[in-house]
């Protein structure tokens, strides 16, 4: 969905897809189904209000509903609040205590991440810059498919942080600031210069030595 390679840390999809991390949508249904209950005419109100009278009736789980239910209904600040609305404060909160360099790209969470509307090319190519996993040849080299790390423009080494921040050579307009809020220059930037930056670069190793081994043999034959 998001267009990140493999080697991105999983912690950052969600919050690049605009989706809540599967814990927190899990706790939101228990808890609203535990609100439900509260009520004395819903079939679960004894099971949550005098759990050691059904135990015996419930079946074995790793993860009861009412252990559960009950933590969350006692830890929440405001009961009233619905069950998304709380999610995305947990959300929020979490993402707030977060020292990632995602986290300053992106400083909020929610449905609609910025970016999310640009053509899929441009919104790959963004994330892939946000996350810092991406064909740059600090990452080639690490995969085996560059030789070098050093960057075209005479850097040491090419990371995405050198590409966005000083770079002469593909360094775009507005920085980190284009990569937050994506602007038309950054979306220009991302469909036509960007690609220069990986185009011709992966070389695999693997493939070149093999092709070396067998121009050196032929050359023997001769």
């Amino acid at each position: 969905m998001t267009g990140c390679l493999r080697p991105t840390s999983a912690d950052n999809l969600p919050i690049l897809a605009g989706i809540q991390p599967v814990e927190l949508r899990r706790s939101g249904a228990t808890q609203s189904l535990g609100r439900c209950a509260m009520e004395s005419g819903h079939m679960l109100h004894s099971a949550l209000t005098c759990p050691s009278s059904a135990v015996a009736h419930l079946l074995k789980s790793r993860h009861p509903f009412v252990h559960a239910a009950q933590q969350i209904i006692s830890l929440s600040d405001n009961n009233s609040i619905r069950a998304v609305l709380w999610a995305d404060h947990q959300w929020n909160g979490e993402w707030a205590d977060n020292p990632t360099r995602l986290r300053t790209l992106i400083p909020d969470t929610g449905t609609h991440t910025p970016g999310m509307t640009l053509p899929r090319r441009a919104w790959v190519r963004l994330n892939r810059l946000r996350t810092g996993v991406g064909r740059f040849r600090s990452c080639l080299y690490k995969w085996g498919m560059a030789f070098s790390v050093a960057c075209e423009s005479g850097a040491e080494e090419q990371t995405v942080d050198h590409v966005v921040l000083h770079c002469p050579i593909h360094r775009p307009t507005h920085g980190l600031h284009g990569l937050t809020i994506p602007d038309d220059e950054t979306t220009e930037w991302l469909l036509n210069t960007y690609p220069a930056i990986q185009r011709g670069q992966a070389v695999d190793k693997r493939r070149t030595h093999s092709n070396e081994r067998t121009e050196a043999s032929t050359r023997e034959r001769w």
